[in-house]
């Protein structure tokens, strides 16, 4: 009988968690339709602002993983209009940098400590129908090291960080289409 029950049980997990994972699988690569044309990649010119102490050895670039999300997540399915994403920030600095020093009061002086912040602005407008939506997104990240530690285990943990950052402000604009991009959201099959 415990035989039994044991067996049911591994089958009833392994069921719930293919359903759990084929779940989440479906959501994280669902599509966004967009009745406009052309989807655009606009920068502020001066957006990366990295001032560290030290250089890190970062393989995370936050434009590159943003525009390839926007490629995949995005259908344009229409004739007219433009989506347009902006970098407007990205600003990782540390506690060593004179101008961010009393920021971190609460680092002992053995510690460093990064802050990181990301502006993303999402634009769709279509001046053919006079419609226009904005979504701005921003994420704060901070990470602190007590102790020694290498410029490549600081560098590995901060990319660590920048991947998570992203992934929420990826989140956070999916939210927001469904609220401020009524005008634009379409189906597949239009």
């Amino acid at each position: 009988m415990t035989k039994n029950f044991f067996r049911q049980s591994i089958l009833f997990l392994f069921f719930f968690l293919l359903l759990y994972f084929d779940f989440n699988y479906s959501i994280a690569n669902s599509k966004i339709y967009l009745d406009l044309a052309d989807l655009v990649f606009e920068h502020d010119k001066n957006y990366k602002s990295h001032k560290t102490t030290s250089q890190l050895l970062l393989k995370t670039h936050l434009d590159k993983k943003i525009e390839s999300w926007a490629k995949k997540k995005f259908v344009l399915k229409g004739k007219h209009g433009k989506l347009k994403i902006k970098i407007m920030e990205e600003k990782i600095f540390d506690n060593y940098v004179k101008e961010y020093f009393e920021k971190f009061s609460f680092i002992p002086r053995d510690g460093i400590a990064y802050k990181m912040f990301f502006t993303i602005i999402v634009l769709a407008e279509n001046p053919n129908n006079n419609i226009f939506a904005r979504i701005e997104s921003s994420v704060n990240g901070d990470k602190t090291f007590l102790g020694s530690f290498s410029i490549n285990e600081r560098s590995k943990a901060i990319d660590e960080s920048i991947q998570t950052m992203i992934i929420k402000i990826e989140q956070n604009i999916e939210d927001e289409i469904s609220k401020k991009f009524k005008d634009f959201l379409t189906n597949k099959y239009n």
